[in-house]
């Protein structure tokens, strides 16, 4: 089976780099038996041909931002960087993949693609605010370091992640400093942080669309959910395969 996973545009020297990082592929490699293939983030990209051929979609994050344009929200540098590239291909294939009902699991700036897709809005500088934990990345020099567990998410009550996981809630990592605000009408509510931000949401009707704020595709401590997720992912891609 094959996964496409979305790239980003990086800088390099006089030239752009179509990246992704590796521990995306570590974690499909290590939860997942399927055959992943890198998507550029570029604006000549054929979505629907490529979608056709997959049988899955993986929407990785970053640390560039969907642009607030995208969401009625005027630019400003709390905003930036972004990656219009990237942005204009992820539009493209969420929407393609929903309409094909191809499972599809959108991970951090992912999901917040996913939200704004939708109808959905962001809000930037969340460690600003009243009553808000900071989300943002841990200095470190390692990944243990940088993808520590650091809050807890409560799963609601009888919703996806929790028949998934069969517990209440668990510990995840923080690598953002925005977050969804007004959730999609199509979205509905899977996890909230302690502090009330938005972690985790799933598309209403689709086959499998799963969004989630933290990166299960490292996390130091205490780990409930990454094998779990990969590997219901993939059983949804064998189930549309078949």
């Amino acid at each position: 089976m094959l996964l496409g996973i979305i790239c980003n545009e990086k800088a390099h020297e006089i030239d752009t780099l179509q990246a992704v990082n590796q521990l995306y592929l570590n974690a499909v490699a290590g939860h997942m038996d399927v055959q992943p293939v890198l998507i550029p983030a570029d604006r000549g990209l054929k979505s629907e041909a490529l979608l056709a051929r997959l049988n899955g979609l993986l929407m990785t994050g970053n640390r560039s931002n969907v642009h607030p344009s995208h969401y009625g929200v005027a630019p400003q540098a709390a905003y930036e960087p972004y990656d219009e590239n990237r942005d204009r291909t992820a539009f493209a294939l969420i929407k393609g993949a929903l309409a094909r009902d191809l499972p599809m699991l959108t991970i951090c700036r992912g999901f917040q693609e996913l939200n704004v897709a939708l109808g959905g809005s962001l809000m930037t500088d969340i460690h600003k605010m009243d009553g808000k934990l900071s989300h943002r990345t841990p200095k470190g020099d390692t990944h243990d370091a940088r993808f520590v567990a650091r809050h807890r998410v409560q799963f609601v009550e009888g919703g996806y992640l929790h028949g998934l996981l069969g517990r209440p809630s668990a510990m995840t990592n923080s690598l953002h400093w925005q977050a969804v605000d007004r959730l999609a009408d199509d979205l509905t509510l899977e996890a909230v942080a302690e502090d009330g931000i938005i972690e985790a949401a799933r598309h209403k009707t689709a086959r499998y669309c799963v969004g989630v704020q933290w990166h299960p595709e490292y996390q130091n401590g205490e780990n409930a959910i990454s094998a779990a997720l990969f590997g219901d992912f993939e059983r949804a891609m064998r189930e549309a395969a078949k």
